[in-house]
């Protein structure tokens, strides 16, 4: 892909000038972490904690037909092979793109899953203002007492360049636009970045040779009302009835169109991208907590082919919800700002998955 290929005109009250951003879809899947042999521990542990009814994951024969293809007779193993290949491939080739496009910083929408933000503050949206951040990436936290694949210590650090003078500016402009944005200089959990910035940069630098992009990491609540189902409550229960849902999906793809416009106007070259996994099985309460809501991915995913992720900022919140996809948010915010730059979307893969948790879609944005 050539530089010129990611430029695209971007109209001002009449006066046409020339945007350089490109955009990108990711996983942050945790499994990048560990082998994929280790993959359907976190569905076993979900059940030991009693999300999933050990009767229905003991029940094999009521699971859908491709969740039972790719349990076999080996708890998942080949099928997560076939699976972290796919995602790996996907990665390398989005690398490549940003490689080629080689930007001045990369914003990253993800989601905080109770790690920086807790009981104290849940903001709707908040842009790191940072020159640099140090992060622990390789703890296979969600999959149990398991070594990561690269043999690293579970403690070892990774310095993760910021670029403060952008996140800074585009923070003001949000305001100015009637965005009430949070703003963070540091962070608090031993992990630095939440596992959504964190993985994505994992996937996105596979082989650890580096990344050497400053990046700009953009907070979106995704998980609103289940926030706080997370961890329990300091006083031993649940509190998941009193939290406020996320940002809605048309705040979401309003603040994505804001920030596209602000970059097209600025002297960056800037990759966005959307860091997330779609509908999560320990998010579908309709299937029991144990497969996602593989339908609903489809349909997203044919939006996009079809040019008609331009309403994404329509779709209704329960729709969301009941789709187990919360993470969705961070795309629709990609969504808004392609909107905003008119560019139309290329697949590199969408990898579904009834047994890994979530389905995956990997995608690039071009100018129409």
């Amino acid at each position: 892909m050539s530089i010129n290929n990611i430029l695209y005109p971007v109209t001002r009250e009449g006066t046409e000038i020339m945007a350089e951003i490109l955009g990108l879809g990711v996983t942050h899947y945790p499994g990048v972490v560990v082998a994929p042999e280790h993959w359907s521990k976190f569905l076993m542990l979900r059940t030991e904690s009693g999300q999933v009814p050990a009767e229905i994951f003991d029940n094999k024969d009521s699971w859908p037909d491709l969740m039972r293809a790719e349990w076999a007779d080996d708890k998942g193993a080949a099928a997560g092979e076939k699976h972290r290949t796919r995602m790996i491939a996907a990665s390398g080739k989005l690398r490549d793109a940003i490689d080629d496009f080689n930007p001045d910083l990369v914003v990253i929408w993800g989601d905080d899953q109770y790690e920086n933000f807790t009981h104290d503050c849940i903001p709707a949206f908040c842009v790191y203002i940072l020159d640099q951040v140090t992060c622990r990436p390789y703890n296979p936290r969600f999959f149990g007492d398991v070594e990561n694949v690269w043999g690293y210590a579970s403690d070892a650090e990774l310095v993760v360049k910021g670029h403060r003078q952008g996140a800074n500016a585009l923070c003001k402009a949000l305001l100015a636009d009637g965005f009430d944005t949070a703003y963070a200089y540091n962070t608090r959990h031993p992990g630095g970045l939440a596992h959504s910035f964190n993985n994505a940069l994992l996937y996105l630098d596979y082989e650890q040779t580096g990344f050497p992009y400053p990046i700009v990491p953009f907070h979106v609540n995704c998980y609103g009302s289940r926030m706080t189902d997370i961890a329990d409550d300091t006083a031993g229960g649940k509190i998941q009835d009193l939290s406020p849902p996320s940002p809605s999906p048309r705040r979401c793809f309003d603040i994505g169109r804001a920030t596209a416009r602000f970059f097209a106007d600025s002297p960056w070259r800037v990759a966005l991208i959307a860091s997330s996994s779609w509908s999560h099985a320990n998010l579908t309460e309709k299937n029991d907590f144990l497969y996602p809501d593989i339908p609903s991915d489809r349909a997203r995913f044919e939006d996009l082919e079809n040019g008609d992720f331009k309403g994404w900022g329509d779709i209704n919140i329960k729709q969301i919800e009941d789709a187990g996809q919360h993470e969705f948010a961070n795309w629709i915010c990609l969504a808004g700002a392609m909107t905003e730059t008119n560019q139309r979307f290329e697949a590199i893969d969408f990898v579904e998955s009834h047994l890994f948790n979530s389905s995956k879609c990997f995608g690039l944005f071009e100018p129409v």
